[in-house]
């Protein structure tokens, strides 16, 4: 069939053609001559409605939707505008769109009704979104600009494959999945969004995301609400935060970039999980990875687990508070504040951390309890390890070097150390003080600086078979009422004193040709105690963020806003 305005052979209107065609049982091609018909269409049976030159027919409604479909469908090289609803409404059956133009005021561009299946390749979509409730398909090669609500939404259980897309400027999200649905995202870029660029949230919500671009958006993937899913491959740039994952979803990440993000580059909040292995985090302005809880049952919802991971750049590399966090092989460098926090009633693991050239390696304080295998802390300056508060550190076949103090205890903090080594330090070596605790064991101090170990206040010290290798001047000074023993332990240095400590400290088969020295007025104003701990003691606050982030903090306040395209 052929329409053309004015036409003497063929049909004047579309309308005119598809009424004809809905008598056909074969089916039925209607090639449209070049212009504008002003019409709303209703498509049943088996019909194509084809442009004869591509791009030079349009097919518009001032009044309502532009064309219902119903049965099996065909539209190529057409151009849509609605101006007051919804431009193509695929209401049962299938439909194919080919390199067509759709253009709404604010209303749905393409909408697929439950049960259908929809295919649109190499079209554009401006002003609206586009719709899979229910319903399945592909959306490829296609470009969305300026929509007001979500550039392409999933809902009700619908199936969709998005390829090779470029969406700019959604109001909410590029993507939004809801709870049921899924998707599957590969290639594309997505910009400009102040919002969650993809969002996937609700029980039952996946979506598996691979080689896709994200620039200059709020959240560039959030997930929520149970939702899992898969991210591999995916660079993100300039994003307030790169990923997120909370309120119980549990998605998998992999070989992925986050670049200059504004805040964080993975962001787990409220109870959210999730397990990530090989993905780089650069230069973002606050925090690497910033992992939330509320602390209680801790772990109850899922562990957060990391590994393989590269973050450079960062204020803070990795801050763990209130939750559960697990990371193998993950390195640390160029940060400007601290490599590890953990703060609040936090648990976590990290097996062979490597942390360079940052001013504090690890710190935890409140109540946290961390355990460290096989780390290695170099550049570390003013202090390579701090505990404060009731902090719990285990850190065992570790190296720190290179770096201004190797470990601080206070507060009623707790630090363990076994079958370690802390060399080439320029104040001191260890250092517990008030009423904290430390455990060395089995460990090698290897040029720890002015002094080897240090204890103040009424702190308890239990060194075992520890060797403390040319200290400037002291291996062991123990003052005021610090207490505990020194056991099994060797000193050797060109010169200076093996112990110097009070009457509370017990010193039992120390190997060294140095002398030790008990004195019952020992005390921590002790002129080179004094010199060599300031590094310690004083205070180093962070620059603000959205909030501020100091080494004093208790509570990393970390703000991340909510909006319609996350669920918020």
């Amino acid at each position: 069939m052929r329409v053309k305005h004015g036409a003497r052979r063929g049909y004047p209107t579309i309308r005119a053609a598809l009424e004809e065609a809905a008598r056909s049982v074969v089916e039925t091609r209607i090639l449209l001559e070049p212009g504008t018909y002003d019409e709303q269409l209703i498509v049943r049976g088996n019909v194509s409605l084809i442009a004869r030159a591509p791009g030079t027919v349009t097919i518009r409604s001032a009044a309502g939707q532009v064309l219902d479909s119903e049965g099996t469908v065909r539209l190529s090289g057409l151009r849509f505008e609605a101006d007051a609803g919804e431009a193509i409404i695929c209401r049962g059956g299938s439909l194919v769109a080919d390199e067509i133009d759709v253009e709404t005021r604010g209303h749905i561009t393409l909408w697929a009704a439950p049960g259908t299946r929809v295919e649109a390749g190499g079209s554009t979509f401006r002003g609206g979104r586009v719709l899979f409730a229910g319903a399945g398909g592909t959306v490829e090669s296609c470009e969305l600009f300026d929509c007001p609500d979500n550039a392409i939404a999933v809902i009700e259980g619908g199936r969709l494959d998005v390829r090779d897309c470029r969406v700019e400027r959604p109001r909410h999200s590029a993507v939004r999945v809801e709870a049921g649905s899924s998707v599957t995202i590969v290639g594309g870029r997505f910009a400009s969004c102040h919002d969650t660029m993809v969002a996937v949230i609700g029980a039952a919500a996946r979506a598996d995301i691979n080689g896709t671009i994200i620039d200059d958006t709020g959240t560039a993937i959030g997930f929520a609400e149970g939702a899992t899913g898969s991210v591999r491959n995916v660079t993100v740039r300039q994003a307030r935060h790169g990923f997120s994952s909370r309120s119980g979803a549990n998605p998998t990440v992999s070989d992925c970039e986050f670049l200059d993000c504004v805040e964080t580059g993975i962001n787990i909040s409220e109870r959210g999980a999730g397990t990530f292995g090989d993905c780089v985090i650069r230069d973002a302005g606050a925090i690497g990875v910033f992992i939330k809880g509320d602390g209680a049952g801790v772990g109850h919802w899922g562990v957060v687990d990391i590994s393989r991971c590269t973050i450079e750049g960062s204020s803070v590399g990795i801050a763990v508070e209130g939750a559960e966090g697990r990371f193998r092989d993950c390195r640390l460098h160029r940060l400007s504040f601290a490599g590890v926090r953990l703060l609040a009633a936090s648990s976590a693991t990290f097996d062979e951390l490597t942390v360079t050239d940052t001013p504090v390696g690890l710190d935890a304080r409140g109540t946290p309890a961390g355990i460290f295998s096989r780390a290695r802390l170099s550049e570390c300056r003013p202090l390579a390890v701090s505990a404060v508060d009731e902090a719990r550190l285990r850190i065992s076949e570790s190296v720190v070097t290179d770096s201004g103090g190797g470990a601080g205890v206070q507060g009623s903090a707790s630090l363990v150390v076994k079958s370690s080594e802390l060399r080439d330090l320029e104040s001191f070596g260890m250092i517990t003080m008030a009423t904290g605790t430390l455990v060395l064991e089995g460990s090698r101090l290897l040029s720890p600086g002015a002094i080897g170990v240090i204890g103040l206040h009424d702190a308890f010290i239990d060194v075992r078979d520890t060797t403390v290798k040319d200290a400037a001047d002291i291996g062991f000074r123990l003052l005021d009422k610090c207490s505990g023993q020194i056991a099994g332990c060797t000193v050797t240095a060109a010169e200076g004193i093996a112990v110097a400590k009070n009457d509370y400290v017990r010193v039992v088969e120390l190997s060294s040709s140095l002398r030790t020295i008990t004195t019952s007025a020992a005390s921590s104003r002790d002129e080179i105690v004094a010199q060599v701990t300031n590094i310690y003691n004083t205070p180093m606050f962070f620059k603000e963020f959205s909030g501020q982030i100091a080494m004093g903090n208790e509570s990393v306040e970390q703000i991340q806003e909510r909006g319609e395209g996350d669920g918020r």
